[in-house]
């Protein structure tokens, strides 16, 4: 019955990141959707941190089957609010003309009109699709890593009792919330300042924080396990900088009623990832130790970025049609 239960809470949260990346361009201007993406995860990080007290909290209160309910109910009620006062931009009662004028001026390409959307098969043969979803395949593993092996690796190897880990293990996720709060913004100012192109500035934001992802490498090394809970700090934080701009580029590259389609088969890649990588970790690290897994999460999106800016080829205003022949693989 667990494995049932198990398996639809991890089968339903892709379903809301693909309504996110759907649901951010009618609200936001080109510029700055990767700030709004980046806002939105926050969300999922900022729960991470608080779910354990309240858990904890209404296990040793009421019960754990009380604490099911309650972390469920949750989500109930926000889905009642949701559809309560969720409206599209073109209906909403409080959006003023100066405001509806500024979301609209945001240099959409022609081929964002709406069209009829494209079979899965046209999607997995355009080039652009590739070009996000095999670095997210490198990237997704790490925060899989972080949720699931952390406390384990903690207290294997670093000896650390539950109170430590209670004390040290919601750091990561802190740091990953600043991350999410500084891709989009820093790729928006290089586009401002610097007059770069949205899509060069999220490659250029990508492979800065594809960097800063190598001090993950040594988290195995290190013997300060103060200093191995700030890598893992530095490779949180480095992780969602990353990934809120690669999720983010999917309305930059596809018209928006193909944005859903293809942030979920790019996520369908990337959990292919997390699975692999899970997995093989789960069978070898009694032989082998975490060191190798933290070199190759270190360097694992190295990769990516090199394949953010090979594959990748800006969207051009033209048809839809065009646009698929032209990015084909």
């Amino acid at each position: 019955m667990l494995y049932p239960l198990r398996w639809t809470t991890h089968e339903t949260p892709p379903g809301l990141r693909c309504c996110d990346d759907r649901l951010n361009p009618p609200w936001f201007p080109q510029h700055e959707r990767a700030t709004a993406a980046g806002i939105f995860n926050l969300g999922s990080s900022t729960g991470t941190i608080l779910a354990p007290p309240l858990v904890a909290w209404s296990i040793l209160h009421y019960g754990w089957q009380t604490a099911f309910m309650i972390v469920g109910g949750l989500g109930v009620l926000w889905v009642a609010a949701w559809l309560a006062f969720y409206q599209h931009p073109n209906r909403h009662w409080a959006l003023t003309p100066e405001e509806s004028a500024y979301i609209g001026v945001s240099g959409e390409p022609e081929h964002r009109q709406k069209q009829d959307r494209p079979s899965v098969l046209a999607i997995l043969l355009t080039r652009n699709f590739w070009g996000i979803a095999l670095p997210r395949f490198f990237a997704d593993p790490v925060w899989g890593t972080l949720v699931f092996w952390m406390p384990l690796y903690l207290s294997q190897a670093r000896g650390f009792d539950l109170k430590a880990i209670a004390l040290t293990a919601w750091m990561p996720f802190v740091a990953a919330d600043i991350g999410c709060m500084v891709g989009g913004p820093f790729s928006a100012w290089l586009k401002r300042r610097c007059n770069m192109p949205i899509i060069n500035g999220k490659r250029l934001v990508f492979s800065l924080a594809a960097l800063l992802m190598t001090s993950m490498a040594a988290v195995g090394i290190v013997k300060s396990a103060s200093t191995a809970v700030f890598l893992l700090c530095l490779g949180a934080f480095a992780h969602q900088t990353l990934s809120i701009t690669i999720i983010s580029m999917s309305a930059d590259l596809f018209p928006r009623n193909h944005v859903a389609t293809t942030t979920g088969l790019a996520g369908f890649i990337a959990g292919i990832g997390t699975f692999l990588f899970t997995l093989t970790m789960g069978l070898l690290v009694e032989r082998i130790g975490y060191t190798p897994f933290f070199i190759i999460l270190g360097l694992g999106d190295l990769i990516g970025a090199a394949i953010l800016w090979t594959i990748v080829k800006p969207a051009v205003s033209t048809p839809e049609s065009t646009l698929i022949d032209k990015s084909k693989v």
